[in-house]
């Protein structure tokens, strides 16, 4: 398998050139709506086998200079696709009311940022909500430069820090792509804040337990966001001078490379089912060989660190050289993004989990339970001391659904009481739980509209967010 991104030019549908059907009937696309209404962000999957895929690579490669093993969960032919960062009409009502104050800035036109031809597998994770969180912290890029020149030859690994401060800004977005062995991470402001307002925040938050052996941080690739503009009014492409305009800007941006970090995980632990005495084959003496792996973005916190659950597959169970190892492993790893620093918050294994559609769906599971302990949602809103261990390990079902009715349901504590109960005298019978959790529950930074509904042929007139006042409306 090669270890770059392939180059395919979008399909000529989703640039609104076919001939045949709307993009909206073929094109699955998700789109982010941020909590504060003002930015969304659409995820356009394509693939080769859309009719409007003339099947060529022209265009930009994408690389990220790839040295470790890709996570098999990728598909090739079905993650390619774009991404379009775009302003709503609250984020325009803003910078309409700084037209007012500041008339000689007129602003007639608005601005999207476009990435083409990534690989986008947020599709196949349990929700997309996660890919979107607030922040009120954007990395300041020069400092950040003097900084790292700094750090280089120290002996501490090389590890570079992300960036020298923070400037403190009103309101400002950090999104997450997988794009198949980690994480593009980019800080997304308003154009027409400047990232030198506000003020300069040190970071002096402590290292946590464990340092990796190389930067698991990279640099992305370079001009990789194309800026579109359009008329504010009618919406039209502009093709001439931009002038002054508004919309979201790319202010910093870095890749967090996952594969890299399980790497140091496992080398750093020596675990001895990935050592060549482990694999009866010659050519691998004296190498540590990577697992099949799976991965889920669980949370971001304000200050900046990362939680991911991982999950990979035990060489030692598939090479049966121990009978009883576990066929599956896992851990829950929180990664700080100012010193590439990280702690294992738990290590987990599975008794029967095997092949790569188990191992993906025990992943989801694992983010899933982590996520809802966190948040104190369905059972774990229940006092602890009426949980048996075993309930540690619970992840209920979930629904997408954007509504704010069943939200108190989650987290009452009666309600899913009464569950435990039955949880506790129910042996072996299957207990259903009295509800669904609610994504909107787990992940309130974002709301998530899809075109499934269109794509699966369903009649629908509407589909709306829970708190932005956009509509999509049909017919």
């Amino acid at each position: 398998k090669s270890t770059e991104s392939r180059c395919i030019s979008d399909p000529a549908s989703l640039l609104g050139n076919s001939q045949s059907s709307s993009p909206a009937a073929e094109i699955p696309i998700h789109v982010l709506l941020s909590d504060d209404g003002a930015l969304g962000v659409a995820f356009l999957l394509q693939s080769s086998s859309f009719d409007g895929w003339d099947g060529s690579d022209r265009g930009r490669t994408l690389n990220h200079s790839r040295t470790f093993s890709f996570s098999p969960s990728i598909q090739e032919k079905d993650v390619l696709g774009k991404i379009v960062i775009f302003p709503t009409p609250l984020m325009m009502t803003f910078n309409s009311n700084m037209e007012s104050k500041h008339p000689h800035h007129s602003c007639l036109l608005t601005a999207s940022l476009h990435c083409s031809n990534l690989r986008i597998a947020g599709f196949s994770a349990h929700t997309t909500r996660n890919l979107l969180w607030s922040t009120s912290l954007v990395p300041v890029t020069k400092a950040s430069q003097n900084i790292i020149k700094q750090n280089r030859g120290t002996g501490d690994h090389d590890i570079t820090p992300l960036c020298d401060g923070f400037r403190r800004v009103l309101s400002a977005y950090i999104l997450f792509n997988d794009e198949d062995d980690g994480y593009r991470i980019t800080w997304i402001t308003n154009a027409n804040i400047s990232n030198d307002e506000g003020d300069l925040v040190h970071q002096h938050s402590s290292p946590l337990s464990h340092k990796p052996q190389c930067n698991i941080l990279q640099n992305p690739d370079e001009n990789a966001w194309e800026k579109c503009f359009s008329e504010a009014d009618t919406g039209r492409i502009h093709h001439g001078e931009s002038g002054n305009c508004f919309g979201p800007e790319i202010s910093y941006e870095r890749y967090l490379r996952v594969d890299a970090l399980l790497n140091d995980i496992l080398h750093r632990r020596q675990f001895f089912l990935f050592k060549e005495k482990s694999v009866p084959n010659e050519s691998l003496k004296g190498r540590m060989m990577m697992p099949e792996f799976f991965y889920n973005l669980v949370s971001v916190s304000n200050e900046l660190q990362v939680t991911i659950a991982i999950v990979f597959s035990n060489l030692a169970a598939s090479c049966h050289t121990s009978k009883k190892s576990p066929p599956s492993l896992g851990v829950v790893v929180m990664v700080s993004l100012w010193d590439q620093s990280y702690n294992e918050l738990k290590w987990v294994q599975h008794p029967s989990c095997r092949g790569e559609a188990a191992l993906k769906g025990w992943c989801h599971e694992l983010a899933m339970n982590w996520r809802m302990r966190g948040c104190g949602v369905g059972i774990f809103c229940v006092d602890k001391t009426k949980l048996l261990p075993t309930h540690q390990n619970w992840a209920g079902e979930i629904h997408e659904c954007n509504i704010d009715e069943d939200l108190d349901d989650d987290i009452n504590e009666p309600l899913w009481e009464n569950h435990v109960s039955q949880l506790r005298s129910g042996g072996r019978n299957l207990i259903l739980p009295p509800k669904h959790i609610s994504m909107s529950s787990l992940y309130t930074s974002a709301d998530m509209v899809s075109n499934q509904a269109v794509n699966n042929a369903i009649p629908v007139k509407r589909i709306i967010s829970r708190k932005s006042p956009i509509e999509l409306i049909y017919g």
